[in-house]
């Protein structure tokens, strides 16, 4: 049996547990308490926002350049190789001549403006040197076919360099601006001719023909 001092000490012992236990679980309590609040406390973290990848930017489509349709134009006269020629829309008298051969030793080519620009149904005209120029060119004389500045070229002599109306041969007509066979024959049908005006009763020949004949011929 223990003494009464045993007993004292025993007790006090255990009292002593206790309190330990006590504080000890106190602790724990205020320690899970302290979490827990901070825990509750603390700031969330920002949502994640996601991107949706850069749309590309459209890339430039390189758009074709059209090619300029070559122009055709018809070369007669002297050279090597009368007809028509297909070229660069650029082109000048000088290139058409080119095309067709070259100047003939007997063509006049100081009436012909070679730097002259072409268009489309253009006619170069080189005159031969044997066809007699009366009083020579005027100024600015391309070889194109009609043009307001070219020269009124015509065969024998004929006064001012102009055909007459009442006596060229139908070759001699053909070489008109926008005269063809079937007109030439209708000019000649439709003869005589006091005034070069007298050329509009001839079928196809209205004002605009007319227009671009008064350089070229003479009546009566």
């Amino acid at each position: 049996m223990q003494s009464p001092e045993q007993q004292v000490a025993a007790r006090a012992v255990t009292g002593e547990f206790h309190l330990f236990s006590y504080l000890l679980g106190l602790l724990t309590a205020l320690t899970l308490l302290g979490g827990g609040l901070w825990l509750m406390r603390r700031p969330e973290p920002p949502p994640v926002v996601l991107q949706p990848p850069p749309t590309p930017l459209p890339t430039a489509t390189a758009t074709a350049t059209p090619t300029p349709a070559p122009i055709v134009v018809f070369v007669s006269g002297a050279v090597a190789r009368p007809g028509l020629y297909a070229l660069a829309p650029e082109a000048r008298v000088g290139d058409a001549i080119a095309a067709a051969g070259g100047l003939l030793p007997s063509a006049s080519s100081a009436v012909i403006n070679q730097a002259e620009k072409l268009w489309d149904g253009a006619q170069v005209h080189v005159p031969d040197g044997s066809q007699m120029v009366v009083d020579g060119p005027p100024a600015g004389v391309s070889g194109l076919l009609p043009t307001p500045t070219a020269a009124a070229m015509a065969l024998g002599g004929v006064p001012g360099g102009r055909i007459n109306l009442n006596t060229a041969s139908v070759e001699e007509l053909e070489r008109l601006p926008g005269i063809g066979p079937s007109k030439a024959q209708a000019i000649i049908a439709n003869r005589p001719y006091a005034t070069v005006d007298d050329l509009e009763r001839v079928p196809g020949i209205g004002a605009k023909t007319l227009d671009q004949l008064r350089d070229y011929v003479t009546a009566p």
